[in-house]
Order: C-alpha cells, then structure tokens, then sequence
C-alpha cells in the first residue's frame, strides 16, 4: 500500500525532535540532513518514501553519516527499501532523483567547517543549531539541477 499523502516540506521543531528520537539524539549533521532532504521534496515536487532515490556522497562515519539518518527521517527513503545509498567521499552531497528530474544538494564547505568545529562546544552547537534551522537555502547549501 502506497502512501497519497505527501512527506511535509518545512523545517519544523516537531520534526527535528522526531529525528532525534530516530538517531538517538539530536544533532548539526542529522539536522544538515532533514534540511537537505526538506529542499529535495521541494525541488522535485516528491510526496517521499517511494517515489524518491537519494545517494548520500559523504564519509560513512561519524558525525558525518549522521546525514544519512536526517535524510530517512525527512524524505522516507529507506534502507530497507534500498531507495537511499551511500557513497564514500569527502564533503557532504546528495543527489536526489523522483520521476525524470534529479537535484544535487551539496552542504557548502564553510558551514561543514563550522559543523566540525563546534562539536565539543555546546554554545557553539546552540548557535548553529539555530542556523541550520533558520538560514535560507542558499546560505546553508549549493542546489544544482542533475539534468
């Protein structure tokens, strides 16, 4: 049975704590990857879960791969289903494709610095928190069409 209605589209505190009941914990990596994902239904006008693929291009380790998680919870691609898969690189990239239409969504490398940096640092972690919330697409992330 196929779902009709459609994964939501917008950021929202609800959805952050869902992913983090989800992960295991709340995180800048995981919520780099609800956004990601957010801007992929968007973009190609996908209802998630099974008429969307996702390849993650990051490396599979922490924190890193805890993209990999934001990405599940907010588009509904799964591993069981096999419609998410990862690709060992460095930066942080996913490609996107529903239908004919594809999108990359790559996390600009100034934020992934930030990320990395503040990981230790719990004001730091608030703040950017509140960035990877509240910042426009374009700040957080460079959106490229795939066709």
């Amino acid at each position: 049975m196929h779902h009709n209605i459609a994964k939501k589209r917008e950021w929202s505190n609800e959805l952050y704590e869902k992913a983090s009941e989800f992960h295991g914990h709340g995180g800048l990596f995981m919520a780099a990857g609800l956004r990601m994902g957010i801007i992929a239904l968007k973009t190609l006008d996908a209802c998630g879960w099974f008429n969307i693929r996702c390849v993650a291009q990051l490396h599979w380790s922490p924190p890193d791969s805890c993209v990999i998680d934001g990405l599940q919870v907010s588009t509904g691609c799964t591993m069981g289903k096999h419609n998410i898969s990862v690709k060992e690189m460095d930066g942080v990239s996913v490609e996107f494709e529903s239908g004919e239409s594809g999108v990359v969504v790559i996390l600009r490398e100034n934020v992934l610095r930030m990320m990395r940096e503040c990981l230790e640092n719990e004001i730091e972690f608030n703040r950017l928190l509140e960035l990877i919330s509240n910042a426009s697409d374009e700040e957080l992330f460079e959106i490229k069409s795939l066709n």
